[in-house]
């Protein structure tokens, strides 16, 4: 019964969004049935157009699901490019040579590249920052250590990594390391990014752990060893878990800048989203290609805030 009572009233608080979506799918499906195909568009095309002569040409067609796009392209001499651009939805088709009609056409051919792009930014992005909480543990508890050898290079790390730019230690791990160490060449790219982030966020997150250990009430690591616990139990089963909330909010900071942080791959050539965004830019001079790229950042951004709002809720029980 109680089961029955959260279902009916997990419907009923989010009822708004079931509405919305079976709205969506009601409209979506007639549309995505009647998109226009690609023979459809070559009838369109005026014969003037297909008569020219011309160096190069190039036809890109994509189906967007409920809208498709059509763009020709002729290079007649290096000065004299004709282009032509449909839009096709509901079973017709537009001419879109130019404002809105133009970008969602463009947006559409541009889309499944972007998508990629996407995909590298958000993989690297999850990678290192997890790579880096682990790597911070250690070195924020090494810090904390009274083992001075310890201490000493935990300290060094933090320093040397948060002292220089994120950047130059990109440029060293995909430029300089093999110069002077052959053995350590890393060919892969996105290996090469992962580690350099890595590295570079487990300095800065060790920080941002530290300073939640060190948070705590002393207090406690005195009523843990008056009860036989020693440091690493004390540090596991009592500081460590009080932790959690107070971390989320820096490390989503972090896993934000992170997220930004990606565009600098471009010089190494990985081909994230900043840098499929500039070879769009490149290869057919549109620059509102920008405007689609900012719109998905601010998107990964917006979704990834919600998670840890989500989170902080969710361990903020337990204060």
């Amino acid at each position: 019964m109680k089961q029955k009572w959260k279902l009916s009233n997990f419907l009923y608080k989010y009822k708004v969004w079931f509405i919305v979506i079976a709205a969506l799918i009601v409209v979506c499906i007639p549309l995505a049935l009647t998109t226009p195909k690609i023979d459809a568009f070559t009838a369109q095309v005026p014969t003037e157009f297909t008569q020219l002569e011309a160096k190069m040409e190039s036809v890109v067609f994509k189906n967007g699901g409920i809208m498709s796009t059509y763009i020709a392209t002729k290079q007649i001499d290096s000065r004299n490019v004709k282009r032509i651009t449909y839009l096709g939805v509901a079973g017709h088709i537009f001419p879109a040579d130019g404002g809105i009609p133009e970008f969602v056409a463009n947006s559409i051919s541009w889309f499944p590249a972007l998508m990629a792009g996407t995909k590298i930014t958000v993989l690297l992005t999850l990678f290192s920052v997890t790579t880096g909480i682990f790597l911070s543990i250690f070195l924020a508890l090494g810090k904390m250590s009274k083992i001075k050898p310890i201490s000493w290079f935990c300290r060094g790390y933090i320093f040397f990594f948060r002292g220089t730019p994120l950047l130059m230690q990109l440029y060293f791990v995909w430029f300089g390391l093999p110069l002077i160490f052959p053995a350590l060449t890393i060919s892969d790219s996105f290996l090469a990014a992962w580690i350099t982030f890595s590295l570079n966020g487990g300095a800065y997150c060790a920080e941002i752990i530290r300073a939640a250990i060190e948070s705590i009430d002393k207090g406690q690591f005195e009523a843990s060893k008056a009860i036989g616990l020693n440091y690493s139990q004390t540090m596991v089963k009592v500081i460590i878990p009080q932790t959690y909330r107070r971390l989320i909010p820096p490390l989503a900071n972090e896993f934000i800048m992170v997220l930004k942080d990606a565009a600098l791959t471009s010089i190494i050539a990985l081909k994230d989203l900043s840098k499929v965004t500039s070879s769009i830019m490149s290869s057919t001079g549109e620059v509102t290609v920008f405007i689609l790229a900012a719109a998905i950042y601010l998107a990964i951004t917006a979704i990834f805030s919600k998670v840890f709002v989500f989170l902080e809720k969710k361990f903020s029980i337990y204060e």
